[in-house]
């Protein structure tokens, strides 16, 4: 499992490297790898807080045409007993330019610092609807069914409806 999160962080470095542009007035939120290419990334990480908890995401996108994507998201949280590993792999259609479905399946994980035995992954199915209010601010409501058979006890997230916003500055 470790060597396959060590890929994956080389190959999102690798393309958020290919990423950087030397235009002053270049977009923050997204890049392109070129400019005739259909692939962008994009990315954030929140900083080390006092128990030394750090909070990651990453963003690999194709562009089909104007209205269909496939993004490869990578989530990666550290807390206080454990870590929290999650990829996502969505489609996404955009009914207009503000509203867009999306649906994918899903890997959470989680990686347990003290116990011997680490839970099993819990696989899921990603269904839901997104809406940028503003330039800057965006809002979806999305639908995560847990398809595992068992319920393990691991930390990370059953079957849940949630209501997400994200803010761009």
């Amino acid at each position: 499992m470790i060597t396959l999160v060590r890929i994956i962080f080389f190959l999102l470095c690798v393309a958020m490297g290919k990423a950087q542009n030397s235009v002053s007035d270049l977009n923050l939120g997204q890049y392109q790898l070129a400019k005739d290419s259909k692939f962008y990334t994009s990315g954030f990480a929140y900083p080390v807080f006092m128990d030394n908890e750090m909070h990651t995401q990453a963003t690999i996108g194709y562009q089909f045409d104007d209205n269909f994507m496939m993004e490869l998201q990578n989530y990666y949280d550290t807390y206080r007993t454990h870590d929290l590993h999650r990829v996502e792999l969505e489609l996404k259609y955009n009914l207009n330019n503000r509203l867009n479905l999306f649906s994918g399946v899903a890997m959470e994980k989680s990686l347990d610092k003290y116990a011997q035995k680490a839970p099993k992954p819990q696989f899921m199915i990603t269904n839901g609807v997104g809406y940028e209010v503003k330039t800057n601010m965006m809002m979806e409501a999305r639908y995560d069914l847990n398809i595992n058979k068992n319920k393990n006890k691991s930390q990370g997230k059953s079957s849940m409806f949630s209501v997400l916003s994200k803010f761009k500055f």
